[in-house]
């Protein structure tokens, strides 16, 4: 009998063998039938829809057991990515459609998205490597493609298996080699040292402790391996991006999943960070930017806007005064060279 695409992943698991380490211990780990055991704590790790789960803790917008059981809801036999995406839409009543429209264009603009990152951070720090890159909450792996258009050996983490269910079949669909782990970013199952670089696109403001993915991430760096994060501001002079509402980031946070309720009828869980915020987290480590933008980035309809923007950051008074209040920022550094 055929082995059934949907539980198996699409790279050697001989090679992701030689990446992994127990999350919990550093331990290694082996694979057998159905999971991941450490051979030096004795954890185990459930293989779940052919992707590795080394979580130790939930998505916080939905339980393990709750998205498991959605995923089975799917029918995911057969589906093309498109259909995959729709059919989760169709039984997540808690999101309204106005914000499913949007959330599944930006998944559609993930791949070209992700290149422009990946291109920024070749471009900023040319002498890292180019063998592996881990790309940290990569959704449904836009991202991930895109880095195998560079890097010889592409994996990308995220805590919702859902979405790595529906980046498989992406990735399968885009003919190309990359594979998926389900993690925390705040706690790797990789072992030190093993990546020549990594990328996260907003990431940052889902995690439940932004210092702790930080130091995961370069923790997973070979010395002098780059990392390259993109992440929303909360002081935006623009809506909100998950919610679409002004001026939301100036409320205080223990209101702000109550008012995402009342006047978008869906849970909010991000804590998007200020310039200020970002500057404490990254000073040490990084250097926290200005957004900027290659052609076509933004796609054609916001081509305009690009060349206006990309005029307008090169005006020290200007650069002053947006600072604050840009949609984005961006956050990049390089590990040591030093072992």
């Amino acid at each position: 009998m055929a082995a059934d695409p949907y539980r198996t992943n699409s790279m050697d698991p001989s090679l992701l063998q030689k990446f992994l380490a127990c999350p919990v211990c550093a331990g290694s780990v082996e694979q057998n039938a159905s999971s991941y055991r450490c051979a030096n704590c004795a954890r185990d790790y459930p293989i779940r829809f052919g992707i590795p789960d080394f979580r130790l803790a939930p998505d916080p917008y939905i339980s393990i057991a709750d998205e498991v059981s959605k995923i089975e809801r799917l029918n995911i036999e057969g589906k093309s990515f498109v259909d995959l995406v729709r059919a989760y839409y169709s039984i997540t009543p808690e999101n309204p459609p106005a914000l499913h429209t949007r959330y599944m264009a930006s998944m559609d603009a993930a791949i070209g998205r992700g290149a422009g990152i990946l291109s920024k951070m070749r471009s900023r720090f040319p002498l890292s490597g180019q063998e592996t890159l881990l790309d940290v909450g990569c959704g449904t792996g836009g991202m991930t493609i895109a880095g195998t258009r560079t890097f010889e050996t592409v994996i990308g983490a995220d805590v919702a298996l859902r979405w790595l269910v529906m980046g498989k079949q992406r990735i399968r669909e885009s003919g190309v080699n990359a594979i998926l782990v389900c993690a925390n970013a705040e706690h790797l199952p990789f072992r030190s040292e093993m990546f020549d670089c990594a990328a996260a696109d907003a990431v940052v403001e889902h995690v439940a402790d932004s210092r702790l993915m930080r130091d995961e991430v370069i923790r997973i760096l070979k010395p002098g391996g780059a990392w390259f994060f993109v992440t929303n501001n909360r002081y935006s002079i623009l809506p909100e991006p998950h919610v679409r509402i002004w001026g939301f980031g100036l409320l205080p946070r223990n209101v702000m999943e109550r008012v995402a309720w009342k006047f978008r009828k869906t849970p909010y869980k991000a804590r998007l960070h200020s310039r200020k915020q970002l500057h404490a987290l990254f000073d040490s480590v990084g250097e926290v930017m200005l957004p900027y933008y290659e052609t076509g980035e933004l796609g054609p309809q916001n081509e305009s806007i690009r060349l206006a923007w990309e005029k307008l950051r090169g005006v020290a008074l200007i650069r002053r005064l947006a600072g604050a209040v840009v949609p984005q920022y961006f956050v990049a550094g390089m590990r040591s060279a030093r072992s």
